[in-house]
């Protein structure tokens, strides 16, 4: 009968480790935050030795990186699925149902999100992370190029950032949980975008 001690030996040589503590990371940032991450508290979700993660991360920051990247490559994918439904024909069809799955995710994953979206990660010094957050960006740069059709680069530019500050502002503003029985005229406003989201989204588009 194996040891704790030898245990834990056992499982810090384990070939999955590195993906455990991805795994163990994803699953304590949408549950605390970033924030509130370490990777000594990393190891003790995974339950590895507490210089286990040192093998695959020089430091919290280089984990987070890959937390952030697994981020974006599920948003790519549920914006990717979103438009792939047979009855999505139209570029309109996929504009809006990109945009509704963007804000799903958003609200959804809300900590990764932040992450996601967070200054403490220089994208620059991880070219991966980098990639997979370029992916993401790349679908609605594909999506308004088929719905302006003849667009110059210069105004597909200015669109992709218009309707991207607009769904990062409006995954924002639906978190803070506007109480509708406030009365006030930020209540009012954010209750009747929250009735109908995809009538924002087309309304935009007319903007």
């Amino acid at each position: 009968m194996y040891s704790l001690s030898t245990l834990k030996i056992m499982k810090y040589h384990h070939g999955n480790l590195k993906e455990e503590l991805i795994s163990s990371a994803c699953t304590m940032c949408e549950a605390t935050g970033h924030d509130h991450m370490s990777l000594r508290s990393i190891a003790k979700e995974a339950n590895v030795s507490q210089t286990a993660p040192y093998r695959h991360f020089k430091t919290k920051e280089s984990l987070l990186a890959e937390v952030s990247k697994r981020g974006f490559e599920e948003l790519t994918d549920k914006m990717k699925l979103a438009i792939s439904k047979e009855n999505i024909k139209s570029a309109k069809d996929r504009f809006l149902e990109m945009g509704l799955a963007y804000l799903e995710f958003g609200l959804e994953k809300r900590k990764t999100y932040d992450l996601m979206h967070s200054p403490i990660i220089d994208k620059v010094e991880f070219p991966e992370l980098l990639n997979a957050a370029q992916g993401a960006f790349d679908e609605l740069v594909q999506v308004l190029t088929d719905l302006f059709p003849g667009i110059s680069e210069d105004d597909l530019g200015k669109k992709c950032i218009k309707f991207w500050a607009m769904m990062h502002g409006l995954v924002g503003l639906l978190d803070m949980k506007i109480d509708p029985d406030i009365g006030s005229n930020a209540a009012d406003a954010m209750s009747i975008v929250k009735k109908d989201f995809r009538s924002f989204l087309v309304d935009s588009l007319e903007l």
